[in-house]
């Protein structure tokens, strides 16, 4: 049972820090303590836990734009993140954990902001744009806790140049 919670909102889009303040704030919130974690990220490609970070961004491209690649706690696809996105990462006691609940908190926030969404798919919020957010990834330790995080909106195009890897090439070509 939730007996107290609280909303961090932090200016730091270093993407080091942020993963590093999300880990701890999964690792040492007391017990029965909810938070709610929002946060943006300078032009990153976030890799799940087991993505092999070649195959999934073009590495060389998005270090020559001055980007960064990090790793998140849980698994899942490849995600673009800049300063037009908003991170949020809901931490709780696992006995308290609904994704619909959860989902719910962020769909009536994007409704009373003038945007119409709608929970689409598994883990996915679709917008009237076409567009969605990315899949929910949800980690859990052994321990409990439960984290589940989102990223709202970046353009399309932007996301595309940093994260699809070049096409593959005949290895008989030559150059």
């Amino acid at each position: 049972m939730i007996e107290s919670a609280f909303t961090l909102i932090t200016d730091e889009t270093v993407p080091y820090k942020n993963i590093a303040l999300e880990t701890l704030l999964l690792e040492k919130l007391p017990a029965h303590t909810a938070a709610l974690y929002l946060w943006q990220n300078r032009r990153t490609v976030v890799i799940g836990r087991n993505q092999n970070a070649w195959q999934e961004c073009r590495v060389a491209d998005l270090e020559a734009d001055g980007g960064f690649l990090a790793r998140r706690l849980s698994g899942g696809g490849a995600v673009f993140h800049d300063l037009g996105n908003l991170n949020f990462t809901f931490i709780l006691p696992i006995e308290d954990f609904d994704k619909d609940r959860q989902t719910s908190v962020i769909l009536e926030a994007v409704r009373k902001a003038g945007v119409v969404a709608r929970k689409s798919g598994r883990n996915d919020i679709e917008i009237d744009c076409g567009d969605d957010f990315p899949a929910t990834p949800i980690f859990s330790r052994e321990m409990p806790r439960f984290n589940t995080a989102h990223s709202l909106y970046t353009p399309i195009w932007t996301r595309r140049r940093a994260i699809f890897p070049r096409p593959k090439t005949n290895s008989r070509q030559r150059a």
